[in-house]
């Protein structure tokens, strides 16, 4: 497990990603119906969650507010959404199983 972690740690430092964690599936299994991490795959053990920091300038644009925010909320996900799937794909190249959520 461990090297998988460095290479995701990797993954994330390439990608101006700084914020990582992981945690058991099992912390999330009291939450309703459709936001377990079980609903998703019946045999999920771990959560990996990451994300990355927005400028404040963003949330504090007074010319075009609406349009800036949605702008770079595009940029944003676009991102993200590209290193959840080669994340899983990593892990996935490990034996395991792996499920992008997205949200």
């Amino acid at each position: 497990m461990g090297k998988i972690i460095e290479e995701l740690k990797k993954l994330f430092t390439q990608n101006n990603i700084p914020i990582f964690g992981i945690a058991k599936a099992s912390s999330l299994e009291d939450e309703i119906s459709g936001y377990r991490p079980s609903d998703m795959l019946s045999s999920a053990q771990s959560l990996l969650c990451f994300g990355l920091p927005v400028p404040k300038g963003i949330f504090q644009c007074q010319e075009k507010s609406e349009w800036m925010y949605w702008r770079a909320a595009n940029v944003y996900y676009r991102n993200i959404d590209a290193v959840l799937i080669r994340a899983c794909s990593m892990i996935e190249e490990k034996g395991e199983i792996a499920v992008p959520v997205f949200g």
